[in-house]
């Protein structure tokens, strides 16, 4: 494991928080990774430590694969931007805004979630989310969770393909989502662009926040927080600055800006 001590976690808390951004994943970095998603919750002191650096901080921003308003509902963390379903949405105060061209795949959407749930409902342990502007089936509650996810994958790609939409892996998930250019890490990028800051920290566990993790290197300074855990893809080590175990640190490293 790296060091948590790294020169870039130094580096970026030198920076002035009026010039800086704190980005951060939501599943596996601020949230333990559970069989059932709708019982994930945030590690405690994850949203009051949130809070606090938003009013100093020029931007804190969740970028996340779920909906913004599901994790609205879960952190309760005022002040933060949320970015939802990778980046096709985005959450701030109580309004939910789809990015330009994303809405118009939403009744495509729902009728993949509608064939997902049907081509699927006898696979045990198998479960469709419906995001509105995404679809997630997650395979960790089955007997096999190797072998699930090979044949999801593919019933997945099919049911994309002829709807027009893009499949895309995850850790023990595959997901449906509009044929765009949009992910975490161009969610990052426009973020920090209406904000002008000069230094970004991003903190990601899965395959979808590498593109986040890439984006925030476009600045002076960055640091890149990898939660690693035996699920996580292997490039998440080559990404990151600094290596820690679970949410647990990533609520630590947080609190260390804090002061």
């Amino acid at each position: 494991m790296k060091d948590e001590r790294h020169p870039s976690l130094r580096a970026f808390a030198a920076v002035p928080p009026e010039r800086a951004g704190i980005f951060t994943d939501f599943d596996g970095t601020l949230a333990a990774i559970v069989d059932v998603p709708e019982e994930a919750r945030p590690w405690r002191g994850a949203g009051p430590v949130l809070s606090r650096l938003a009013l100093r901080y020029a931007v804190v921003a969740i970028v996340t694969g779920r909906a913004a308003s599901d994790v609205a509902r879960r952190l309760r963390a005022p002040g933060l931007r949320i970015a939802g379903v990778h980046g096709l949405e985005e959450r701030f105060g109580r309004r939910v805004r789809p990015m330009p061209d994303a809405a118009a795949a939403r009744t495509a959407i729902e009728r993949a979630a509608r064939t997902l749930e049907e081509l699927l409902r006898d696979h045990e342990g198998v479960t469709v989310e419906r995001k509105g502007l995404g679809v997630a089936v997650h395979v960790r509650r089955a007997p096999d969770p190797e072998a699930a996810e090979r044949i999801v994958t593919a019933i997945v790609a099919g049911v994309a393909k002829d709807a027009g939409l893009a499949a895309h892996g995850g850790r023990r998930v595959v997901e449906i989502r509009p044929m765009l250019a949009t992910d975490k890490g161009t969610a990052v990028a426009r973020i920090a662009a209406e904000h002008g800051i000069e230094a970004a920290m991003f903190c990601g566990d899965d395959l979808g926040d590498i593109a986040a993790m890439r984006a925030v290197r476009a600045f002076g300074v960055s640091c890149v927080i990898g939660v690693v855990t035996a699920e996580s893809p292997p490039q998440l080590a080559d990404e990151a600055d600094v290596l820690v175990d679970g949410p647990a640190d990533v609520v630590r490293i947080l609190r260390s800006l804090d002061s």
